[in-house]
């Protein structure tokens, strides 16, 4: 209890500031009021000390003449006088050869005659000579008693500090009304600063002073700052309750969408939704928000099919501070995800808060383009590369044969004796021959050899370094692979042929209209040499050889 309350008194303004006054008002009294004994006491001293030197001279010259004739009896009976009217606590006399006279009491040695050098005992010893004339008779020691000082300095030392008290208690009774005054103002803001301190807004504010004064300037500064922090509450309130409906919104949002979305900071995953989870088959118990990033992203190549790729286009966005080109993941169950990502960046401060992740499932559009690209590039009857195919691959394929230094062949050829099969038996049957050449060729490609039909009954073959004598074989192997196929139409027996042209890059041409126009005479120079054979053409002559 008591603890408490000299702990309350530590932390009170009111009792500081009290006592300081109380400690200031002591002070000034007591320096006051040692002061005035010191000036009233050295006073005192002064007057005595020119009482006794009037009294020295007085007694020099009473002592002198008995001293000087001789007359011991009379100095006897002016001593005696002396004693008995003057308040001394010792006396000696000597003659002028230093024998003791007269002698009563306990004499001291005397080092100094002022009436503070012996004051302890009450007593003032003083030395004065006794002259007769200009001749030195002797000495006189003696001491005077103090006690009426002594005893008046006490007297003034008691009434001064009864009047000090009288009027401390008389400067301390205002002060401490007007430190009472100031003070319970000031505690009352002071428990009011705690409760806000606390969050307790609805804490009444202290009552506005009537005065002008700095402590009702404080307590009206601090009125409007009670009303300023209630309605900032209030818009803080009002707003925060504005963002929870937000966030709900867009939880729903989230939860709902298709799209797997995941935001993390530098450090951990912050938010994720219910379809990221889903695609990454994170099990219901398995905590997302929260985790590293670098666990996360082990857990996502766990599901990739090819573990490589993926973490190169990841990498590749993470070192992006825009939004990122879409990149494709395929899965390990076969589907596959398109991936965007882009930062979010504080627009107070543009400092870096996160990065957003979208997964979206882009199987069935991927399968739906890869459908529309098998189309674009296939032909429909023979499902071999088409025209479009190969006039993206002929220069693609030449650009490589110029940075591997190697060379590229193209093969043009078309099929003899085929529009009389679709003038007699129909396009039909022209479409059979056509599936079958095709399909015979094909299976008969290596891995470097490229099929193409390019037109009606035209097709191209593409090369990737071969020598000259495997050209020759090639050519020779398909003029008797189209030869040999035979088709019964209505029931009669059908043989067509081919007739091939062939260039070579970049031996021959250097560009791929001049390679495509080369080959393309070449085969026209075929035919005229009587068809099923191949004709190589040169960059200055055409060579036939006939295979009939």
């Amino acid at each position: 209890m008591f603890s408490k309350l000299i702990q309350s008194c530590r932390h009170s303004i009111q009792l500081k500031l009290f006592l300081s006054l109380t400690a200031i008002v002591a002070l000034s009294l007591a320096a006051i009021l040692a002061s005035q004994v010191y000036l009233v006491q050295e006073f005192f001293v002064r007057q005595a000390e020119t009482n006794l030197r009037g009294s020295n001279y007085l007694l020099s010259r009473v002592l002198a003449d008995p001293l000087f004739e001789h007359d011991y009896a009379l100095l006897q009976s002016r001593l005696e006088a002396i004693q008995s009217k003057l308040p001394l606590c010792n006396f000696q006399l000597k003659d002028n050869i230093g024998s003791v006279v007269y002698k009563v009491g306990e004499v001291r040695s005397i080092s100094d005659t002022s009436f503070n050098s012996n004051t302890r005992d009450h007593c003032y010893n003083t030395v004065l000579p006794v002259i007769h004339g200009e001749q030195l008779l002797g000495t006189v020691r003696m001491g005077v008693r103090t006690d009426d000082i002594a005893h008046a300095r006490t007297i003034l030392i008691n009434e001064s500090i009864f009047f000090a008290m009288f009027w401390f208690a008389i400067f301390m009774l205002p002060f401490f009304v007007q430190i009472r005054r100031l003070t319970k103002p000031l505690v009352n803001l002071s428990k009011a600063a705690q409760e806000i301190s606390k969050g307790n807004l609805d804490y009444p504010a202290p009552m506005l002073l009537r005065s002008e004064d700095e402590l009702s300037q404080l307590i009206s500064s601090f009125q409007g700052m009670t009303q300023s922090l209630v309605r900032n509450r209030n818009e803080q309130a009002a707003s925060l309750d504005a963002l929870r409906n937000e966030k709900t919104t867009l939880d729903t949002l989230l939860t709902t969408m298709p799209i797997g979305v995941v935001f993390a900071d530098h450090g951990q995953v912050c938010y994720c939704n219910e379809s990221f989870r889903h695609m990454f088959q994170f099990d219901l118990d398995e905590q997302i928000v929260g985790m590293k990033n670098d666990r996360l992203l082990l857990r996502i190549t766990q599901n990739v099919a090819d573990t490589d790729s993926a973490l190169k286009a990841i990498t590749s966005m993470l070192a992006s501070r825009k939004l990122t080109d879409p990149a494709y993941i395929t899965l390990k169950n076969g589907r596959i995800l398109r991936l965007l990502s882009n930062v979010v960046i504080a627009p107070e401060s543009s400092s870096y808060l996160g990065r957003f992740w979208l997964f979206e499932d882009q199987t069935k559009e991927q399968k739906v383009l890869q459908a529309a690209e098998l189309n674009a590039e296939h032909d429909a009857l023979t499902s071999i590369y088409n025209r479009r195919r190969f006039d993206m691959d002929l220069p693609r394929m030449m650009a490589q044969a110029e940075r591997d230094e190697k060379r590229l062949t193209l093969m043009i050829f078309d099929l003899d004796e085929f529009k009389p099969i679709n003038d007699i038996y129909g396009h039909e049957s022209g479409d059979i021959v056509l599936k079958q050449i095709a399909h015979s060729l094909s299976s008969q490609l290596r891995r470097n050899e490229v099929l193409y039909r390019i037109g009606g009954d035209e097709f191209a073959l593409l090369l990737g370094s071969i020598s000259d004598d495997e050209v020759k074989i090639i050519a020779d192997r398909i003029v008797n692979l189209v030869s040999s196929l035979a088709f019964r139409f209505k029931g009669n027996i059908v043989n067509v042929g081919c007739s091939i042209g062939i260039a070579n890059y970049p031996a021959d041409a250097d560009t791929p209209q001049s390679l495509l126009q080369l080959a393309d005479q070449a085969m026209y120079e075929a035919k005229k040499s009587g068809k099923c054979q191949y004709v190589i053409g040169k960059r200055h002559e055409l060579t036939a050889t006939d295979l009939a």
